[in-house]
């Protein structure tokens, strides 16, 4: 790692007006003249960007009255386990195409009961619930991925995906996730690390839908109450945007029958709304955080997403009640600047945007 440069005083005075200086053995603590926090934001990034060649970063925070910056070695951590997220992801795959293959032939085996002669190629239906599920994961962390390289993260790597077992316990893959190698910048950084998923995967996720509900057929209500009493059928919840699409879509009176196409696009939906709570590390919780800027403020809304996700979905509410309760958000290098003007109008906009389309609703 490189040293504290001789010159340290003279970089951060070119941005910040230095009242005191404190030298540590690895660090520097600057106290500095507080500034208007929209104004600082923009001075704090050029400050990363003079540092950042010497393998420095800064950390501004108000401490009681005073405005600290601290200057502190840092290093990029190496890349590592390409070989084992290649392997989690040809896994991943393979949990996929057994979750569309056992939803595929038991949607053919319901539709041939209830006397439907167009039958879907199980082979064909197996690849589309595969690529309906996949591309949106792949995508969402594309968006990820993007904004990351955009805030100085470097070259791209790939996800990690994360399998599960095919139905009845589970639907092939738990998601994916991708490695962030620094800390965030400023609350705008983590804006848009937060949103930047939760939109690249809805899209495609909602244009899986619509392809998905015009393979799917419809049942007589009877057939279908049924199959349910006899455990061969059950109940998703359904997101808002999917809900909406299947009324302004539909085709014939009774209940729709999920294609395994349509029931990949539900998936989506459904994990686009768990990830944007607002709860500790998730999309949501970056979003919350950088428009609060409170761990506090956080927890509060973590534990009423929680509560409310426990009467939707017991298991998933319980689990995040936990997660919430063990887990902080780390705060930004630049704790002290707003995020822009824009991320806090069109952001709140944006972010509840995304909460209502997914929002499971009762059909």
């Amino acid at each position: 790692m490189s040293e504290i440069p001789p010159d340290i005083e003279t970089l951060v005075a070119n941005h910040f007006t230095v009242i005191d200086v404190v030298y540590y053995p690895n660090a520097v603590e600057f106290e500095v003249e507080k500034v208007d926090p929209v104004n600082s934001r923009e001075k704090f990034l050029e400050l990363v960007k003079e540092l950042s060649p010497h393998g420095l970063l800064p950390k501004l925070t108000l401490d009681g009255n005073s405005l600290k910056l601290h200057v502190f070695k840092t290093s990029v951590p190496s890349r590592r386990g390409l070989r084992g997220r290649i392997i989690l992801l040809i896994a991943t795959i393979i949990t996929v195409i057994l979750s569309g293959w056992v939803i595929s032939h038991g949607t053919l085996e319901l539709l041939r009961e209830a006397g439907i002669s167009e039958l879907y190629d199980p082979i064909i239906s197996t690849v589309a619930h595969t690529l309906g599920l996949m591309i949106p994961l792949a995508l969402h962390e594309l968006g990820h991925a993007i904004y990351m390289r955009k805030w100085g993260a470097g070259e791209l790597e790939l996800p990690v995906f994360i399998p599960a077992p095919p139905p009845p316990f589970g639907f092939g893959t738990f998601g994916a996730l991708i490695i962030q190698r620094k800390p965030s910048f400023n609350r705008d950084e983590l804006f848009e690390l937060g949103i930047s998923g939760p939109i690249f995967g809805l899209i495609p996720g909602i244009v899986v839908s619509i392809l998905g509900i015009l393979q799917s057929h419809y049942i007589p209500t009877s057939v279908a109450r049924t199959w349910i009493e006899q455990g061969k059928a059950g109940f998703l919840p359904t997101p808002l945007i999917f809900a909406l699409l299947e009324n302004i879509m539909s085709r014939g009176e009774g209940v729709l029958l999920l294609s395994p196409l349509a029931l990949a696009g539900l998936i989506i939906l459904l994990i686009t709304f768990l990830n944007a709570l607002p709860i500790s590390q998730l999309d949501g919780g970056h979003i919350a955080y950088a428009l609060t800027g409170s761990n506090r403020k956080l927890k509060r809304m973590g534990w009423l997403a929680s509560i409310g996700l426990l009467f939707i979905a017991p298991v998933l509410g319980a689990l995040m009640l936990i997660l919430n309760a063990i887990t902080l958000h780390p705060p930004p290098l630049d704790e002290y600047s707003l995020p822009s003007e824009k991320k806090r109008k069109w952001g709140v906009l944006a972010y509840l945007s995304i909460l209502l389309l997914t929002f499971p609703v009762l059909q």
